[in-house]
């Protein structure tokens, strides 16, 4: 053999000893890495069985309540509590007094107050615009430091996530979170028996219940017993019970004692025409778009005039003919001794439509037509609407209504007669007695003690000669 083919030989040799050495190497090393996973693997695992709360409400290892977790962002609390007193059954001056005895409940019971929804000029869940289309919340928040508030659509967020949290977790043969828990009470006056005592009781299913209250099903579903579990009761308040200070004092401790409940929302129907708490508090300040418009209409006066609040709704319309030349006079007497030339006029009558400006005001005849005219061929006359108020909500087609009855612009006429440097309002049989016009005097009552207030008077009647 030559020495070129032992070389060749050699060389082959060494390369597939080498190769060998290669693979062998790679092999081993792998096999030892696949072993330092499974190890490593191994150890980081940890088989746990499922851990329960004591409300059953099964939960994951972080060890946190998917429900209380909700209420805590929502509610700041593990468990959330709502009063919600969908239906206040008068217009907006008494409403405004009664939810502001509503939110005074909320703080005793230490419940979330939702803010119900507004519009014709009153408070309720039937009504389309949220609170603060009349209200300014964030004053009302000031008022009430320790009350939670809510919209109605907050609610609804939390109905909605309440919901899909109790789909997620519950299964059919295990349902860990329960249904909601209502309690349903209809807070009322005795007015066909003024001698009954106040009692406070349980009551029927679907006692005395808003059909309004059907807007938040399916999520509030109060006749499905595996959607809501709900218990009806009624509170019926003897009117003595609430007239005075003294007496508002036991209504109240009772009202309070018997809606202490564990219950996560309390609805309530309410229509108690009184203050529920011996303390009265303050207005609930309106919208600064409300309080805008006021203002300007105030400009476009000159910042003088006389303001007449005349509502003819439950006048004696034979007398009409006789009650406009009394204000008539009044008017000619107050704009010569007080060199006033301008003139407002708050009224149910007629402005947008051919219906009055009151949902309960119907019946319109000759002599109302006729009082009106006589009214505007003797002097120029100034209305929300020939002032141009509320313009911008006047361009939309969603406003038709509330604006066509009793709605916003009765706050809008309530505030220009406050500002009023003159204000009259109509004598019995002439117009009918309002809280409205009260409200009117109260606030002036307490603006006249103000030198600066440029107030000539708190409120005058005219008079009528029979």
């Amino acid at each position: 053999m030559s020495l070129s083919q032992i070389t060749r030989k050699f060389v082959l040799i060494c390369f597939f000893v080498l190769l060998w050495y290669i693979i062998s190497s790679f092999y081993f090393e792998q096999k030892e890495l696949l072993s330092d996973k499974n190890e490593e693997t191994l150890t980081e695992v940890h088989l746990t069985s499922p851990l329960t709360l004591s409300s059953n409400t099964t939960i994951t290892d972080d060890d946190r309540n998917p429900l209380e977790e909700l209420n805590k962002k929502y509610c700041g609390k593990p468990t959330c509590k709502f009063l919600f007193v969908y239906s206040l059954g008068e217009q907006e001056t008494k409403a405004n007094l009664h939810f502001r005895s509503f939110s005074q409940l909320a703080e005793k019971l230490n419940r979330i107050m939702i803010l119900t929804n507004v519009g014709s000029s009153r408070i309720g869940t039937c009504n389309k615009f949220p609170f603060d289309f009349y209200y300014n919340t964030n004053l009302l928040q000031k008022e009430f430091p320790n009350v939670l508030f809510k919209s109605e659509n907050d609610f609804i967020f939390w109905l909605k996530e309440r919901d899909q949290i109790k789909r997620k977790i519950n299964n059919n043969d295990n349902k860990v979170i329960p249904p909601l828990s209502i309690l349903h009470s209809s807070i009322k006056l005795h007015h066909k028996n003024t001698n009954m005592k106040t009692f406070y009781d349980n009551a029927v299913t679907n006692f005395d219940k808003h059909e309004c209250i059907s807007k938040f099903e399916p999520l509030m579903n109060t006749k499905d017993s595996n959607n809501s579990r709900v218990k009806y009761t009624k509170l019926f308040i003897r009117t003595t019970d609430l007239k005075t200070e003294k007496s508002r004092v036991k209504s109240s401790e009772l009202l309070t004692k018997v809606l202490t409940i564990d219950e996560e929302i309390l609805l309530v129907n309410g229509y108690v025409i009184f203050p529920l708490f011996p303390q009265i508090m303050p207005v609930i300040p309106y919208s600064d778009h409300i309080l805008n418009e006021a203002q300007k209409i105030k400009d476009k006066l000159s910042s003088s005039y006389i303001g007449i609040h005349w509502r003819l709704e439950r006048s004696t319309p034979e007398l009409l003919p006789k009650c406009v030349q009394g204000l008539i006079k009044t008017l000619n007497k107050v704009m010569k001794e007080e060199g006033i030339k301008n003139i407002y006029l708050a009224t149910d009558y007629p402005l947008l439509s051919s219906r009055s400006q009151s949902s309960t005001f119907k019946e319109i005849t000759n002599y109302h037509h006729d009082a009106i005219r006589t009214l505007n061929e003797t002097f120029k006359i100034n209305t929300w609407v020939s002032l141009g108020g509320l313009e911008q909500l006047r361009k939309n087609d969603k406003y038709n209504k509330e604006l066509s009855g009793s709605g916003i612009q009765g706050i809008l006429d309530k505030l220009v007669c406050v500002n009023s440097n003159y204000f009259i309002s109509g004598p019995k049989g002439c117009s009918r007695s309002s809280s409205f016009t009260r409200a009117i005097a109260d606030k002036r009552s307490n603006r006249i003690k103000n030198k600066d207030s440029g107030l000539l008077n708190i409120i005058d009647r005219w008079e009528i000669h029979l």
